[in-house]
């Protein structure tokens, strides 16, 4: 399953002011960031790398670039009186995310992978 611009924007709520070109560019970059991240299929692990992993990956780390996005631009279209609310909720969003975007990474690299390999003649750890 691909991610969608329309998950993305689900998961902030709507967010007035995000367009879905900047998605789907942020998208892009992330979805191939996942790829050359991820864990091989030459391992065998415990806990494998599925495309649902990769995906909620790419999910977070986009969430994290739109709301920066929506940070640095929102005083361009909220009104005055609105802005505290905004940034507030933003940056609370924003830190959330960040912790969910790298809990997601980790969990899909090598770095943190619990794996071996495995041939006919030897089998060792992957650190």
């Amino acid at each position: 399953m691909a991610v969608t611009t329309i998950q993305i924007r689900d998961l902030l709520n709507r967010p007035r002011g995000l367009i879905d070109g900047t998605i789907t560019e942020y998208l892009t970059v992330r979805t191939n960031e996942v790829n050359k991240v991820a864990r091989g299929t030459e391992y065998v692990s415990v806990n494998t790398v599925t495309d649902a992993l990769k995906d909620d990956a790419v999910k977070m780390l986009v969430c994290v670039d739109c709301l920066v996005i929506l940070i640095d631009t929102y005083h361009s279209y909220v009104p005055e009186n609105d802005r505290g609310e905004q940034d507030r909720r933003f940056r609370s969003q924003l830190s959330a995310f960040q912790e969910r975007a790298n809990k997601a990474l980790k969990m899909i690299s090598e770095a943190e992978g619990a794996g071996y390999s495995e041939s006919k003649t030897t089998t060792r750890l992957i650190p």
